[in-house]
């Protein structure tokens, strides 16, 4: 088909931005930077460490930092530091500190004011008027009367911002569709609000779901409410900012539909300022496809690739195809909250993932500094990938060089491997205990590889008991690695069997009191419908601990034991990594 001059210009300038860091770097020309009007969506902004650079601002991104006076679930910011009581939810009655008010007149004028003092009236700057992060709704006479409940609060967010955006034309005003806030409002929006649509339960998939269908049609609705919707989405395995993460196939569908549904605008929450893998190339890539959904992102990938690793860059393109065909193959839901245990079931590709951080390893000396570098980072957080799957593998021996690496981190400011601020120290400090009471215990472990029964119902994404019998202990800053977390029931009971020679059992529990995980009320243990011994396993400090709880078995203690962990009904869950005989 022939093109006129208006689509050809704008084919040859979609060109340019897809190739802006080859033009500025080999000095030919300087790039363009698209206005909003060039773009598929308003507002773009990815969270990376990239974020706010002069890079991510030749891309043409926007950055909260700049672009918003008041950014996610942090309203608190307005409130002097005595505030009113008057701002705070009446919950049974009563204030209640953990949520707002949004018919408080004393709260609109917080808010007024630190507006006008920050910001001024004139110039235009966006606003997040959002509930804190909690499913607390005000029930006041005020928010009832509006149409509030127990569990949404929207009548009364859509009253402040619709008061807020008369008061301020010049600014705009987004609240969020998100745990209280999931209502649509029940006329049109000003021209100067927006909602922030938050994607947590649109699955991160490359095929079609359910949830797709119903997150479109959602869309499409709120698009009716608002020429200002934007989409708060996800691109990493928050619990694992190092094991490479594959999103542009998924990206790319998401895109496209939510340009379909009205979607404006778009904020891709990442590592943030955190250290995350290939996250240079990630910001280059979605970028591009936030500007041009249906753009090539497969070539650019390759020439972005060899221009940031001259030596190197051809291994990393191969590889992230890879991982990119290998998610369409599987075509399964990618985790966002997860460890290497469910990563390896969905999105690494075990062998590939093997080959290519040998050959990142190999090249390393070939490359000169600056690349070498960023390599090194590269390769040396791809160790903590290495190191879980020898560990799931029950084959922790040898470990030594590779935590070596792993430590070297944070000597470069690269100290956390996790949105929930899982240390690398932590990692290996814990990883070295595992291996070292592995290797002097394993020998004599009666119970090594022999299978357990549960005798109640476990969780369901904690249902592999033979983690108990592995011979390793589990991480306690981090509960995806080596722990049977258990919260279906008020106990858990496990059939252990009666192994020749079983005098000593060893327990090994651990306790996180950041993930309400904590140690069981009481743990018992039976034979023969007798009880043997009854433990209460000491209390911890808030730190994320390993506490041992140890029974002798009396000689006549035949057939089957029967262990019993009661869990604290106070705390959501509790956590035990290994059962050991002598």
């Amino acid at each position: 088909m022939w093109l006129s001059d208006k689509q050809l210009m704008k084919k040859m300038t979609t060109y340019l931005f897809l190739t802006l860091g080859l033009l500025s770097s080999t000095g030919c020309m300087q790039p363009t930077v698209f206005t909003d009007d060039d773009a598929a969506f308003e507002y773009r902004e990815i969270y990376l460490p990239e974020n706010g650079s002069k890079e991510a601002q030749k891309l043409g991104l926007n950055n909260v930092d700049v672009d918003w006076g008041i950014w996610g679930h942090n309203l608190s910011v307005v409130l002097p530091d005595d505030p009113s009581m008057a701002v705070y939810a009446t919950v049974d009655g009563h204030p209640n500190q953990e949520q707002f008010c949004f018919s408080s007149d004393r709260l609109y004028k917080y808010i007024e004011h630190y507006i006008v003092d920050n910001f001024g009236e004139r110039h235009t700057t966006r606003f997040a008027i959002m509930p804190r992060d909690n499913n607390i709704s005000c029930l006041c006479e005020q928010c009832v009367a509006k149409g509030c409940t127990y569990n949404d609060a929207s009548p009364a967010v859509f009253s402040m911002i619709e008061r807020l955006a008369q008061r301020f034309p010049n600014h705009f005003f987004f609240t969020s569709y998100y745990l209280t806030t999931r209502s649509l409002p029940l006329k049109p929006m000003p021209d100067n609000a927006g909602v922030l649509f938050s994607a947590i339960h649109y699955d991160l998939c490359t095929k079609a779901t359910t949830r797709e269908e119903e997150t479109e049609t959602l869309l499409a609705k709120w698009s009716k409410m608002t020429s200002h919707l934007y989409v708060w989405d996800y691109i990493n395995n928050f619990d694992d900012y190092f094991t490479p993460f594959p999103v542009f196939t998924v990206m790319q569908r998401r895109f496209q539909l939510y340009k379909r549904a009205g979607v404006t605008g778009l904020f891709l929450n990442g590592s943030g300022t955190d250290f995350s893998t290939f996250s240079h190339i990630r910001t280059h890539i979605l970028a591009a496809l936030m500007h041009d959904p249906d753009a090539d992102w497969q070539t650019l990938l390759q020439e972005k690739c060899e221009e940031l690793y001259p030596v190197a860059g051809s291994a990393i393109a191969r590889f992230m195809l890879s991982q990119e065909d290998f998610v369409k193959e599987r075509g399964k839901m990618l985790p966002i909250y997860e460890g290497v245990a469910q990563s390896r079931k969905t999105y690494l590709d075990e062998e590939a993932f093997g080959k290519f951080h040998e050959e990142l390893l190999r090249l390393l000396p070939e490359a000169k500094k600056a690349e070498q570098d960023e390599l090194t980072s590269m390769a040396q957080a791809m160790m903590l990938t290495r190191l879980e799957i020898m560990r799931l593998d029950g084959h922790p021996t040898g470990c030594k060089p590779l935590l070596d690496q792993l430590a070297e981190l944070p000597k470069k400011g690269i100290r956390i491997y996790s949105e929930s601020y899982w240390t690398i120290d932590d990692y290996v400090n814990e990883y070295t205990s595992m291996w070292q009471t592995y290797e002097s215990s394993h020998k004599k472990n009666l119970l090594l590889g022999k299978q357990l029964s549960p005798l109640s119902k476990l969780d369901e994404d904690y249902g592999d008991i033979s983690i108990l019998t592995d011979g390793l202990a589990g991480i306690p800053s981090n509960y995806h690695c080596g722990q049977l977390i258990f919260s279906a029931g008020t106990a858990l009971k496990i059939a252990i069997p009666h192994v020749q020679g079983l005098k000593h059992l060893r327990i090994g529990l651990t306790s996180n009191r950041h993930f309400h995980i904590a140690l069981p009320a009481s743990i018992s243990l039976h034979s023969g419908g007798q009880e043997i011994a009854s433990q209460q396993p000491l209390p911890t400090s808030g730190l994320p601990q390993r506490v041992v709880v140890e029974f002798d078995i009396p000689s006549n203690a035949g057939g089957t034991l029967i262990l019993t962990l009661v869990r604290n009904e106070e705390e959501r869950t509790m956590a035990i990594d290994e059962i050991e005989g002598f």
